[in-house]
């Protein structure tokens, strides 16, 4: 930027007028100009063009007249216009800096046949300077807003098909050709998936860690917030990951029937939570506990049956009830059960025979041995549930 110079008040009046009678002529040079150094202006409407660059001149001519530069531009749409048609940002400010290279070009040759002085020539070409950086200020933040607004636009229309592809019963034509903007096609299976954050945490922060997760174990994720829960959309893969984050999810299905698959992750991940599962759960993964979650008066008495003679004992009977847990889950192992517990193997030995003591189960029956299987994790699910019948 030149050095400052003179400025005499009305020294660039005359240079400001001839700008502005000859205004349609410097705006077709100019577009001639601009589309020469930035192609992407090719595409651009002439007429939005021609605006844009009267508005220059007539920016321009008020700052040479007035001797310094507006504090702001009046009209800023052009911008938002060329974010809308592609035009990248720095291409706008390129085709502002050709702008006003013509410009300043016209004022020095104007300002030299009218006569004025070369000292107060640098001082109008500093404002021409200052009003180009004025403007392309300005329109970097219009193109900047038109580009966050358009994201936000298409985030959100984004989120609400997949939604629909989630949760419509039946998909309509319209909502199946909306899902193949998000790369879901009819005849390839899918499978949904539902993870929620945890009390505090963004659901966006758990979008984007399943986000990643999905991309290291290429399940080509297509997902979203919806509902406040991070939701989408993973490709069919035979066996899900076991690590990764808390995500329920449902089984291989059409794209038809997704939202039959997003019930179920749902579902997946609601026991999960009840359980205190993590990492990716799936309905085999659960099993039984999600019957165990959702039926009630099942649980009821075969807890109140099994585990209500041992819970009578106080903390003896909380013993039994973890030894008889172990027990189960080692495959009634009295060796890998006592090893799990950390007591010897005569102690539980003695514990279980206490139980079937107070209970009645022998432990002999496969019905048997689910029923206690049930009534254990019916007890676990209401303990870290809350629940009271």
């Amino acid at each position: 930027m030149p050095e400052r110079g003179e400025w005499a008040p009305g020294a660039f009046d005359a240079v400001a007028a001839r700008m502005r009678e000859r205004a349609e002529e410097l705006a077709a040079e100019i577009i001639a100009e601009i589309r020469s150094h930035v192609p992407s202006y090719e595409q651009v409407d002439g007429a939005s063009l021609r605006r844009s660059l009267l508005q220059h001149v007539d920016t321009a001519a008020t700052a040479l007249a007035a001797g310094r530069v507006p504090e702001r531009i009046g009209d800023t749409s052009v911008a938002a216009e060329r974010a809308r048609s592609g035009i990248r940002i720095e291409h706008v400010l390129l085709a502002i800096r050709v702008s006003f290279q013509c410009l300043r070009e016209f004022a020095i040759a104007a300002a030299t046949d009218l006569g004025i002085a070369t000292s107060t020539q640098l001082e109008g070409v500093r404002v021409l300077w200052e009003v180009n950086d004025l403007v392309s200020r300005e329109y970097a933040v219009a193109h900047r807003e038109e580009d966050l607004e358009m994201a936000r636009t298409a985030e959100s229309h984004r989120v609400e098909v997949l939604r629909s592809v989630l949760t419509e019963g039946a998909l309509s034509p319209e909502t199946t050709v909306l899902a193949g903007s998000l790369g879901l096609v009819a005849g390839v299976r899918y499978r949904a998936f539902r993870a929620r954050p945890a009390e505090g945490t963004p659901a966006s922060v758990l979008l984007q860690e399943v986000q990643r997760w999905a991309a290291a174990h290429h399940l080509d994720a297509v997902a979203a917030v919806v509902e406040g829960d991070a939701a989408g959309v993973l490709a069919a893969v035979e066996e899900v990951p076991a690590s990764g984050p808390t995500v329920g999810v449902g089984p291989a299905v059409e794209l038809r029937h997704l939202h039959e698959s997003y019930r179920v992750a749902s579902r997946v991940m609601e026991v999960a939570a009840q359980f205190g599962r993590r990492g990716p759960q799936t309905l085999p993964q659960l099993s039984l506990r999600v019957a165990v979650a959702a039926e009630h008066d099942v649980g009821e008495v075969l807890v109140e049956r099994i585990l209500g003679p041992l819970l009578e004992q106080g903390e003896f009977g909380v013993e039994l009830v973890a030894s008889l847990d172990a027990f189960l889950a080692s495959g009634m192992n009295t060796a890998a059960a006592a090893r799990a517990l950390v007591v010897h193997p005569n102690t539980l030995r003695y514990r279980i025979n206490q139980v079937k003591q107070l209970t009645g189960i022998a432990l002999r029956s496969a019905q048997e041995t689910s029923e206690v299987w049930w009534a254990l994790r019916r007890h676990e699910w209401a303990r870290r549930t809350g629940y009271r019948p």
